[in-house]
C-alpha cells in the first residue's frame, strides 16, 4: 500500500509538470488570441463647449466621436457602432479637453484642435477617403461638394459626398462645415445651420445670422495653379470649378500657400 501511494503521487506530479510546460508554451498564443477578441476601451463623456454639449469618445488612436446634443434618433446607432469596436468607459475628465479646444478654436485660436482623429467608426473606405481629403481643406476656406468629390476621385458623386458628410463621426475636427453648394449657398449641416455659421464666422467669413450664401468679398483659390483671384476676375470664368476653394480673404489664401493673381491683384 505505501508503495502504491508513492507511485500515484509521482504520477500526479509528473502530470502537473507536463501541464505547466504545455501552458507555458501556449501562453503567448492564448494572450494573442485574447487581445484579438478583446475590444479596446474608449473614454466616453459629455464635453461642454460654446457650440453646446458634445458627446465625445476618445480611444488610444485618437478622437473617435463628436456628436452634438441633445440626443436624436442617430445617437443610439452611433453608440451601437462604437460598442462594436470599443468598450465605452465613462470618463468625464478626459473628454473635457475636447470642449476646451473647441472653445479656443471659436475664439480664433486656429491651432487649438490638437486631438488626433481616429476614423475607425467610418463605415466605408470611400467615406474615409473623402474625410481624409476634407481634412486638407484649410481653416478660412470652403469647398463645394463637387470639388471635394473631385479630390476624392468621384467628381460626379455629389450625393455620395453628402452621405459622407452626414456620416462624419468627428465634426469640427473633420470640418464638414467647410463644404457648401457649388453656387455659394451654405447648404445644410448635421449640427444645424446656426452652428455652421458660428464655425465659419470664427474662421473669418463675414456672415450674418440670416445669410444663406457666402459673402461677396470671398476669394477664389485654384488648387491646380495655386493662384487666388477676386470673384469678378475674368479668368475665373474659364477655370475648372472642381479645383476651386473659396477663402474668407486674401490673407487666408496666402496662409494656405497660394499667390495673388497678377491681373485682378486681389491682395
Amino acid at each position: 500500500m505505501p508503495n502504491g501511494r508513492v507511485a500515484k503521487f509521482d504520477s500526479d506530479q509528473v502530470n502537473e509538470e507536463i501541464l505547466d510546460k504545455l501552458l507555458h508554451r501556449s501562453r503567448p498564443r492564448i494572450n494573442e488570441a485574447l487581445r484579438s477578441i478583446r475590444r479596446p476601451e474608449a473614454a466616453l463623456g459629455i464635453a461642454k463647449s460654446p457650440l453646446g454639449d458634445l458627446l465625445v469618445a476618445l480611444g488610444r488612436g485618437g478622437l473617435l466621436l463628436v456628436h452634438y446634443l441633445p440626443s436624436d434618433k442617430e445617437l443610439a446607432a452611433l453608440i451601437t457602432r462604437l460598442r462594436s469596436f470599443f468598450d465605452p468607459v465613462e470618463d468625464r475628465q478626459a473628454v473635457q479637453t475636447v470642449g476646451a479646444e473647441v472653445k479656443e478654436y471659436l475664439a480664433g485660436e486656429g491651432a487649438s484642435l490638437r486631438q488626433k482623429v481616429d476614423l475607425s467608426l467610418v463605415a466605408t473606405a470611400f467615406q474615409k477617403r473623402v474625410l481624409h481629403k476634407l481634412q486638407e481643406v484649410p481653416r478660412g476656406a470652403v469647398v463645394s461638394y463637387q470639388a471635394l468629390g473631385a479630390l476624392a476621385g468621384a467628381p460626379k458623386g455629389a450625393r455620395a459626398i453628402g452621405n459622407a458628410m452626414h456620416n462624419n463621426p468627428v465634426p469640427i475636427y473633420v470640418p464638414c462645415h467647410r463644404v457648401i453648394a457649388a453656387d455659394g449657398r451654405l447648404g445644410g449641416y448635421g449640427g444645424g445651420r446656426a452652428r455652421k455659421l458660428q464655425l465659419l464666422r470664427s474662421e473669418g467669413f463675414a456672415l450674418g445670422k440670416a445669410d444663406e450664401k457666402l459673402p461677396d468679398g470671398v476669394i477664389w483659390g485654384h488648387k491646380g495653379t495655386r493662384i487666388f483671384c477676386r470673384t469678378n476676375c475674368h479668368t475665373t470664368a474659364r477655370v475648372d470649378r472642381t479645383k476651386i476653394m473659396f477663402f474668407a480673404d486674401p490673407g487666408e489664401a496666402k496662409q494656405a500657400g497660394l499667390r495673388p493673381c497678377k491681373i485682378c491683384r486681389p491682395s
